[in-house]
C-alpha cells in the first residue's frame, strides 16, 4: 500500500501531458484585465500541475497603443499596474505587455502613459521574463531604442493588417526584426506556410482564436477598434463594428450541427502537427472574450489532455482548481484597500 502522506511530484503526473504538447511553453491572455482569476489559476497550477503553469501572461491596460474588443476600459493607475506586475513576478511569471493597436501614428509614440507602462515593465522585471508584443513597426523601433534589451515580439495584428501576401518569406523577414513572431491565426492551420518558416521555436501560436478561418474583415475590424479608441463615444463607430461582425458571419451558428462555423480554434491534430514541426510557444488568448469565465474554460480546454483514458483526471484537475474560487478567506473585501490612513492627534 502506498504511503498516503507521500508528496506527488511533477514527474509523477508527467503522463498527463505526454500525448498533448508535452514541452509546450504557455502564455495565458487576460492579464491586467482578469487578474484576480488569472492569478488564482496560475497559483493553483504551480502548486498542483506545474507542467501547465504559464511562463508568461499577456495583456495591457487601456491606452493609445492598445485595443479593446467590446467595452472601452479606463486606464489603470500606475501603482495598481506595478502591484500586478509584482504579483505575477512573485509566481515567477513574466508579463507580455501587448500593444495590439497596429494603427499608431508618429505623434502617438510620445504618449506619456504608454511610455510609463514600459518604464514600469522594465523596472519590475526581476524574474527576467517580461517582454513586449507590438503590432506596429514604428512602435517596435521606438521601444528598441529606449529599451534595447527588452524582448519585442511581433503581434498577430501586425500580420492581420499586412497588405502583401502572407508567405513564409514574410515571417522569415519579421524574424530578423523581432525577437519572436505570432502567426496569423489562420496560418497556424496551413502547413504550406508554417513548415517553411525558418525558426519555428521563435514563433508563437494562438491556439483558441474564435473567428472564422475565412474571416475577410479582420483588417477592417482592427481599423474600427483603433478609431473607437480615439473616439470612444462615437455611436456610429460602435454600430459599424456590430454590423461588420454580423456581415462577416463571426457569430453564425449552423442549425443542423449546432456548431459554429469553422473557426481558428486549433484542433488537437492541428496543434500536434505544429508541435511536430518544432513549434513550442502556445498562447491561450483572452482579448476576444467579454468575461473571464470564457478564458478560464479555454485554459483548461486547451492545456489539458481530454482523451478518453485521461478525461476523468483532467476533469478532476479543472474542478479542483476552480473550487479554489470558493475557498474561505480571512481577508474581507473592502473598497478602502487602495487607501492608506494616518492617525493624527
Amino acid at each position: 500500500m502506498s504511503d498516503c502522506n507521500s508528496t506527488v511530484t511533477a514527474e509523477d503526473i508527467r503522463f498527463m501531458v505526454e500525448n498533448h504538447l508535452p514541452d509546450a511553453v504557455w502564455t495565458f491572455g487576460g492579464a491586467l484585465r482578469f487578474d484576480r482569476s488569472l492569478l488564482l489559476i496560475c497559483t493553483q497550477l504551480g502548486d498542483s500541475f506545474p507542467q501547465r503553469k504559464p511562463v508568461r501572461v499577456a495583456g495591457c491596460p487601456a491606452c493609445k497603443w492598445s485595443l479593446d474588443w467590446y467595452t472601452e476600459r479606463r486606464p489603470m493607475s500606475l501603482p495598481t499596474y506595478g502591484r500586478q506586475l509584482e504579483a505575477y513576478a512573485s509566481l515567477n511569471i513574466g508579463v507580455l505587455l501587448s500593444f495590439d493597436n497596429p494603427h499608431i501614428t508618429p505623434d502617438m509614440l510620445n504618449d506619456s502613459y504608454g511610455n510609463a507602462l514600459l518604464d514600469e515593465l522594465w523596472k519590475r522585471d526581476r524574474v527576467h521574463r517580461n517582454a513586449v508584443c507590438v503590432a506596429n513597426d514604428q512602435l517596435a523601433a521606438h521601444i528598441r531604442q529606449r529599451y534595447p534589451k527588452l524582448p519585442v515580439i511581433c503581434h498577430a495584428n501586425r500580420l492581420i493588417t499586412e497588405r502583401s501576401k502572407r508567405a513564409p518569406e514574410l515571417y522569415n523577414r519579421l524574424l530578423t526584426q523581432y525577437n519572436g513572431v505570432y502567426l496569423h491565426p489562420a496560418d497556424a492551420a496551413k502547413p504550406s506556410i508554417y513548415t517553411a518558416i525558418s525558426e519555428p521555436r521563435r514563433c508563437h501560436i494562438i491556439i483558441n482564436d474564435p473567428l472564422p478561418r475565412t474571416a475577410a474583415l479582420r483588417r477592417d475590424h482592427l481599423r474600427l477598434l483603433a478609431d473607437i479608441r480615439q473616439d470612444p463615444y462615437n455611436a456610429d463607430l460602435n454600430r459599424r463594428r456590430t454590423a461588420l461582425a454580423e456581415r462577416d458571419g463571426w457569430h453564425t451558428v449552423s442549425k443542423d450541427t449546432l456548431r459554429q462555423k469553422a473557426t481558428c480554434n486549433l484542433t488537437r491534430t492541428e496543434s500536434a502537427a505544429l508541435y511536430a514541426a518544432g513549434y513550442r510557444n502556445f498562447t491561450v488568448q483572452g482579448s476576444q472574450f467579454r468575461n473571464e469565465m470564457s478564458l478560464l474554460w479555454d485554459i483548461f480546454a486547451c492545456t489539458l489532455d481530454h482523451s478518453p483514458e485521461l478525461s476523468n483526471k483532467s476533469a478532476l484537475i479543472a474542478s479542483a482548481i476552480m473550487a479554489a474560487f470558493g475557498a474561505p478567506s480571512s481577508a474581507l473585501p473592502s473598497g478602502l484597500k487602495q487607501y492608506s490612513f494616518t492617525n493624527y492627534e
